[in-house]
């Protein structure tokens, strides 16, 4: 089951075997809809289980004000980053993986006419001996 996998961010001191690099994009582009948005759906039971639980604020001042310019919301990049590290357990799972090791995520602005971003994560995939 996916939601027993282990994500962190450095190593481990477990004996594993390494099983493979794990990738997961996601973007809040798209003229009727985007890719985040359908996720959102997919995940929303458990998204408002977070928001209960402030782990994911209900509402975050939008820091684009002190600029005078629209940003995209700091609630998108919280519901982007949860889904894209349990999408990312899916994929560790296909492989039968115990755990995603060093994981990194990379966000990318667009503000070109209107704010997207494109959020990358990743990791190793490791089975423990």
């Amino acid at each position: 089951m996916s939601s027993k996998i282990l994500i962190t961010t450095g190593d481990l001191k477990d004996n594993y075997e390494i099983l493979g690099p794990v990738y997961f994009s996601v973007s809040n582009k798209g003229l009727f809809g985007s890719q985040l948005g359908t996720l959102i759906k997919k995940y929303k039971t458990e998204i408002e289980t977070l928001k209960k639980e402030s782990l994911i604020s209900m509402e975050r001042p939008d820091w684009g004000l002190l600029w005078g310019e629209f940003s995209a919301g700091q609630n998108d990049f919280d519901k982007a980053f949860f889904i894209a590290a349990q999408e990312l357990k899916v994929r560790a799972a296909i492989l039968l993986a115990d755990a995603i090791i060093c994981m990194r995520q990379d966000i990318d602005m667009d503000t070109n006419g209107f704010q997207y971003f494109y959020m990358q994560m990743y990791g190793t995939a490791v089975k423990f001996q």
